[in-house]
């Protein structure tokens, strides 16, 4: 048993491209708006699990971070995606038994929306 109950998980996003980022997880991805104030978002991704994007003059690596994301079907994500994302990965087959595919945020973060095989 885990000593640590944990009731949500929220990770923040420091965003030099505050405004483009805001709207890519709102608009692009359909994540609905939960918190709002001046500089920050935070976003609701599922029940217990959210993303907050803080508006930040830091330049930190986007390369250090993968937002993953289970979903039922990895074929109708990619449907849905591709028409509002310009520059998308095909649905691949990885060697860990799943089924995914990338795409980037405004500032370079990597996505990743997986099924598992």
């Amino acid at each position: 048993m885990n000593p640590i109950s944990v009731e949500s998980f929220h990770t923040i996003l420091y965003c030099r491209k505050w405004d483009a980022c805001v709207s890519f997880y709102r608009d692009i991805l359909g994540f609905k708006e939960v918190y709002i104030k001046p500089g920050f978002v935070e976003v609701h991704i599922t029940p217990g699990a959210r993303i907050g994007l803080l508006r930040s003059v830091k330049n930190d690596n986007p390369e250090c971070v993968i937002l993953s994301f289970q979903v039922g079907d990895v074929d109708k994500m990619h449907d849905f995606l591709s028409v509002r994302c310009k520059e998308i990965t095909a649905v691949k087959l990885h060697p860990w038994n799943a089924r995914l595919f990338e795409l980037r945020d405004p500032e370079g973060r990597r996505l990743e929306f997986w099924t598992p095989q």
